[in-house]
């Protein structure tokens, strides 16, 4: 007997959540990013003032930069 296998599509999970971090922030500043990475295409749009290219671009580090009191919780 033979089993019909469903296809299973693998996708960096990393990628989706970092290009819904970066669409929220870039809607604070009123613009919008576009981020497709599906089926090996890498698709990113900016729609916008490209001067707030910089606030989203360190708004979004500044998320995953170590705090202060995250380092004293490790000593």
């Amino acid at each position: 007997m033979r089993l019909s296998m469903v296809p299973i599509q693998f996708e960096n999970t990393n990628s989706e959540i970092m290009a819904r971090i970066v669409k929220a922030a870039s809607r604070k500043y009123n613009c919008d990013v576009e981020i497709d990475f599906s089926n090996g295409v890498q698709k990113v749009v900016f729609t916008g003032d490209e001067e707030m290219k910089a606030y989203i671009a360190g708004e979004v580090l500044e998320i995953f930069e170590p705090k202060e009191a995250d380092a004293c919780s490790y000593q």
